[in-house]
């Protein structure tokens, strides 16, 4: 008798669903857990029999899919599956050559030529290099146009005064929240065991959460829908049979205490660095996935996104400042939230243009304890048409 322990998961992009595509490699993601599941449905039969004994129950439908828990780290796997969450791909800008000219003392970047709104908005995380100043080759978040050739930024380190030469900007890769499917064949082989495995097809993550907090790693989950479930209990039935499988990243989880070089929040009017203390932030983007199910397949046939539901907490110590916070609960009046996590792998950065919150009002919970304000809350679309949720990446 043996017991498994040992879980390889594996997966690639489909260009149609629910088929496994016949080239390319599998990606391996650096998994916390998972609970994929191919479930039936079923119903107790009501039959009549004159012995009065149960006619048992009968298989009706397929449930496909569930959680893959990860913590965060820079890491292409996890940046696929993100753009399944957010139904959109990453894009990319090309690497801009301008002069720059740094005021460390008001966080201004003036440009020699050409104008920052082009291509840039407020929110957007920029990559500098080329100073001579090694403290200002570092990432920079815009949070306001002065003009067409000057912006307002905070900084992941301390920016110094310095007119560059040669300079450039890169615009860190965006994912937005969109409409297009991208589905994934994924494989559960059970490595203690002998050519078994577990397939699932169609796989598209209806949500993703990320959960930031002092102190702790930083962990998400996404939950998958599935269209189809097969059983492999031989080497030839496995999709990844004679194909190339990318090892899992090695690259360090980030956590939520020394890899937070930025936080910015409008709470307070423009956005700009917080200057309150944050213990935690949690993001939730739920696609409200709806299966659609046919007679004579088993499982649903495909699923149709609903509206993206992007929810968040927050919790922060009261202050002077996080009281400004407490009429907002009334109003709902939205501030944006904004913050980098990054470590010696890469870093990751995420803005929410517009949140509205709602929370009791502080109290003391009793003697040693700190009073905080712990808010629970929506994205929203942004007041000129912006994603809700942005996310971008080194």
């Amino acid at each position: 008798m043996s017991s498994s322990n040992s879980v390889r998961v594996t997966f690639i992009e489909e260009a149609t669903l629910g088929t496994t595509p016949g080239s390319g490699n599998f990606s391996t993601l650096g998994l916390v857990s998972e609970g994929l599941s191919g479930s039936p449905e079923t119903t107790q039969s009501t039959k009549i029999r004159s012995d009065r004994l149960a006619s048992g129950q009968i298989v009706t439908g397929l449930t496909v899919g569930g959680p893959m828990a990860f913590e965060l780290a820079k890491d292409a796997a996890l940046e696929n599956l993100m753009e399944s969450a957010m139904l959109n791909d990453w894009t990319t800008q090309s690497l801009v050559t301008v002069n720059l000219t740094i005021d460390g003392s008001t966080k201004q970047i003036t440009r020699a030529s050409g104008t920052w709104a082009t291509l840039l908005t407020v929110g957007d995380y920029l990559t500098l290099t080329g100073f001579v100043n090694s403290g200002n080759n570092t990432q920079v978040q815009v949070v306001e146009f002065i003009s067409a050739t000057i912006i307002r930024v905070i900084a992941a380190d301390v920016l110094v005064t310095e007119t560059g030469t040669g300079t450039t900007y890169k615009r860190a890769d965006k994912l937005t929240i969109g409409t297009t499917k991208k589905s994934f064949s994924i494989e559960k082989a059970f490595t203690d065991l002998t050519t078994k495995a577990l397939i699932y097809k169609g796989m598209m993550a209806n949500s993703m959460n990320i959960n930031v907090a002092y102190g702790e790693i930083i962990s998400g989950t996404f939950e998958f829908s599935g269209t189809k479930y097969v059983e492999a209990n031989a080497s030839g039935e496995f999709i990844t049979n004679g194909r190339t499988i990318d090892a899992a990243a090695t690259t360090n989880s980030l956590n939520g205490s020394i890899d937070m070089p930025l936080v910015s929040s409008s709470v307070l009017g423009t956005l700009s660095e917080v200057d309150f203390c944050i213990q935690s932030v949690g993001l939730t983007l739920n696609n409200n996935m709806q299966a659609l199910t046919c007679i004579g397949e088993a499982a649903p046939a495909d699923y149709s996104p609903g509206q993206a539901d992007v929810e968040v907490t927050l919790s922060a110590y009261l202050s002077d400042t996080t009281w400004d916070i407490i009429p907002k609960k009334l109003s709902q009046d939205p501030f944006s939230l904004g913050f980098m996590v990054k470590n010696t792998g890469g870093w990751f950065g995420f803005y929410l243009p517009a949140i509205q919150v709602t929370f009791d009002d502080p109290a003391s919970a009793g003697a040693n304890q700190t009073i905080s304000l712990d808010m629970t809350g929506v994205g929203k679309v942004g007041s000129s048409g912006e994603s809700s949720l942005v996310l971008y990446r080194s």
